[in-house]
């Protein structure tokens, strides 16, 4: 019998996902978190690393600059045990090759590279080449490879990309007795501001 397909032609099961409580990140593929300062990113890096740990699975972060702080991941609900922590002394060309190695060597839920404080010289000599390469590695592993950066990086190769924004304050009552009511993104702050209408703070988010 003959195939109604073309030769050649197939089609890729959708990913499974390693599910966190604010994303979901799909296994055998890149993806990327991007933000600035205070926005949130070590926040969602232990967020996914606890997730991986908790069901039992290794994982690994490369920390370029030595980042990473072991007793906040692990209040954090991160099972330390679990995880290879990979300093690599604001070097990023020993974070890349790091991450070539072990994208070969398996065995990992989670390979988290941190480039957020890398040098913007370090930035600039990265190949598009590398995240190419990346991406085709990790494609037959289970493994969540995700890219931490201040500014998007992997370009076509991610499968999914997280942009976070700083949050800013939004406070109620009058000075000196004001109280934190909840963080807002900038444009939902841009929106109170502008719903106010000569009111105060109070009035516009109650």
């Amino acid at each position: 019998m003959q195939s109604p397909l073309l030769l050649g032609w197939r089609f890729d099961a959708p990913p499974d996902q390693l599910h966190t409580p604010s994303h979901d990140f799909p296994r055998g593929r890149l993806s990327e978190i991007n933000g600035p300062r205070s926005s949130g990113r070590t926040t969602l890096l232990h967020s996914v690393l606890a997730a991986s740990t908790s069901q039992g699975e290794c994982t690994a972060l490369i920390d370029t600059c030595d980042a990473f702080d072991p007793c906040s991941a692990d209040a954090a609900g991160v099972k330390l045990e679990k995880l290879l922590w990979v300093r690599c002394k604001s070097n990023g060309e020993h974070a890349l090759r790091a991450a070539d190695l072990l994208i070969h060597a398996g065995g990992f839920g989670v390979l988290a590279l941190d480039l957020i404080e890398a040098r913007a010289s370090d930035l600039a000599r990265i190949p598009a080449t590398a995240w190419f390469r990346f991406r085709r590695a990790i494609e037959p592993s289970p493994t969540v490879l995700l890219v931490l950066a201040d500014r998007p990086l992997t370009k076509s190769c991610a499968a999914k990309r997280v942009m976070l924004e700083r949050r800013k304050p939004v406070f109620t009552g009058r000075h000196p007795f004001q109280l934190l009511r909840k963080a807002v993104s900038s444009e939902t702050q841009a929106g109170l501001m502008g719903s106010m209408d000569g009111r105060s703070p109070a009035a516009a988010v109650r």
